[in-house]
């Protein structure tokens, strides 16, 4: 399924961020920069820094689409987004799968293709 998610993609503009608490996005930062040789920050968009006391265990990475995927793509846990990102109306939290997407050249913030 992530093959057919992979060509949806290249007709998509998406955007990914990560969300976490201070501990877990430093952590995803260093390991995301000396992977992938990038220099993001906390600051920048996309990443959405948590309280300590945030009702939240772990790193959250998400992927952002503006259309509807296909019903094979959409399975792989996309939902209707109305909440966050306005501008983007499906959404998946899925951090294996947005890794699978780093590997594959998209990052943190708008990704064009």
């Amino acid at each position: 399924m992530y093959e057919e998610l992979v060509e949806f993609l290249r007709t998509e503009e998406c955007f990914i961020e990560a969300e976490g608490k201070i501990s877990s996005i430093t952590n995803f930062i260093n390991s995301y920069n000396g992977e992938y040789g990038t220099t993001l920050n906390s600051s920048d968009d996309g990443i959405i820094l948590l309280q300590d006391d945030a009702n939240k265990w772990g790193l959250e990475l998400r992927l952002y689409v503006r259309s509807c995927p296909p019903i094979n793509v959409k399975r792989l846990g996309f939902t209707h987004n109305n909440a966050y990102r306005n501008d983007f109306t499906y959404r998946l939290n899925n951090n294996d799968i947005v890794k699978f997407l780093f590997n594959l050249g998209y990052r943190i913030g708008f990704n064009r293709r």
